[in-house]
């Protein structure tokens, strides 16, 4: 998985929600019923500021490049929201599914908020999810946490989990890799990420 340079940090982000669910509209005219399905996940566009070619530009483009065939890992943008200090929270016993995710390690009554993100990671994958209701961790720094989507793996147990500075990872959409760069030779990209599981 290929990461951007220390330092190269998108000036603009456009999350979506890629949703596997369905609502069936019987042909009867009664009531519409939702179906939810595991899978849903996140894409993101995001564009860089100009960068020299002569200095990060070149670097950039190079791994980018490598990103097409390796996939991408870049933080996922808080926009100014500060998520605090979570300390090093990790999965809870392993085989969790559904909605919710019982964590530890956290610092003792660290406070989640309803729409705080975070990346749970399986083996050397994030996964990205949103926190569905406002919790707080016990004396001990467990908590459980109301998830936005399903959980799409069962994490193991001790898993580590990104609170402070949650990662989205995954393909690099598009079938070319293009870039532009400008008269005063800085570069200009823009791409976009959709997690892969």
């Amino acid at each position: 998985m290929i990461e951007l340079p220390k330092g190269v940090v998108p000036n603009a982000m456009t999350p979506a929600l890629i949703d596997f669910g369905a609502t069936q509209r019987p042909s009867t005219g009664a009531k519409a019923l939702r179906i939810d399905r595991p899978g849903n996940r996140y894409r993101g566009a995001f564009s860089l500021p100009p960068f020299p070619m002569r200095e990060q530009g070149r670097v950039i483009v190079s791994r980018l490049i490598r990103a097409q065939s390796e996939g991408l890992r870049i933080p996922f943008e808080l926009a100014g929201v500060d998520q605090g200090v979570p300390g090093a929270p990790v999965v809870d016993g392993a085989g969790q599914k559904g909605m919710t995710i019982a964590l530890r390690g956290l610092t003792p009554f660290y406070a989640a908020k309803e729409g705080f993100w975070l990346s749970i990671v399986d083996g050397d994958q994030h996964y990205l999810h949103n926190v569905a209701a406002p919790a707080v961790a016990d004396a001990d720094g467990k908590i459980v946490l109301s998830l936005s989507e399903m959980l799409r793996t069962p994490f193991g147990d001790g898993a580590a989990v990104h609170l402070a500075r949650p990662m989205i990872e995954g393909t690099v959409l598009g079938d070319e890799r293009s870039w532009s760069i400008s008269l005063a030779h800085h570069l200009e990209v823009e791409f976009e990420i959709e997690e892969a599981a």
